[in-house]
């Protein structure tokens, strides 16, 4: 199943006019790391413990309580009704996340509990084929207009790819050189982050009155995480 299609298909309405603008890059998330349990067993029982199991497992401790894998499932879902998040923060995700714009970066980057982030520096990285990352303008019904708008971007674009290679070329240095790019400019980055500050992202991303270029990155994560640890996020889904 694939959560918040509609959404995403009303963001991704003009990426067939994206395809070929000058520099353009699409987003792209994967999910290289999880947390995975070791083998574990005790005198007394011998439990099947998964990623997804581990929040309502070690939640047991409190109580000192015993369950199955099955009983563990649902007792996430207990924890998230009662608001009891500590436990989610045993499970440990590692993305890779490409085709985001600086602006982006902004603004995930002031998800500051339990989440951080390795972004690739333009000071050290030769920039001089870097992309940019167009605008939705998802809000646009006017297929002319958005083509007019899509030709502005790939003029400011084009020229400050320009003069940013022209300087780097005359010796400035690139952590000077980047200034001249706008906030469209892309990058890429490893996040760290766990269930607990994901579902605290989500709460606030998956909404529609975030950004739409935050909003579609939360919408892709949340696919890929109900793939993997779907007890941990499906109540945050809404839709039909």
């Amino acid at each position: 199943m694939k959560y918040f299609e509609k959404e995403l298909l009303e963001i991704n309405k003009w990426e067939h006019l994206r395809k070929d603008l000058f520099r353009n890059e699409e987003p792209e998330i994967k999910l290289i790391a999880l947390t995975q349990p070791l083998d574990y067993s005790d005198s007394s029982s011998s439990v099947c413990i998964t990623s997804e199991s581990l929040p309502g497992f070690t939640a047991r401790q409190s109580h000192e309580s015993k369950g199955s894998y099955e009983d563990d499932i649902q007792l996430n879902k207990k924890l998230i009704f009662w608001k009891h998040d500590t436990p989610f923060e045993a499970v440990q995700y590692v993305f890779h996340v490409s085709g985001i714009s600086k602006s982006l970066a902004g603004q995930w980057t002031r998800h500051r509990t339990g989440i951080g982030w390795t972004f690739r520096s333009t000071r050290y990285v030769d920039a001089s084929q870097n992309k940019f990352i167009y605008p939705a303008l998802e809000y646009l019904n006017d297929e002319k207009l958005v083509r007019t708008t899509y030709k502005v971007y790939e003029s400011v674009h084009s020229q400050a790819l320009t003069a940013y290679n022209v300087l780097v070329k005359n010796g400035v240095k690139n952590q000077e050189a980047r200034r001249l790019m706008p906030v469209g400019w892309s990058t890429s980055a490893y996040c760290y982050t766990n269930a607990r500050s994901l579902r605290h992202f989500f709460e606030l991303r998956l909404s529609s009155h975030a950004e739409w270029e935050i909003r579609r990155l939360a919408y892709m994560m949340f696919n890929i995480l109900m793939e993997h640890t779907p007890s941990l996020f499906e109540d945050l889904y809404k839709g039909e």
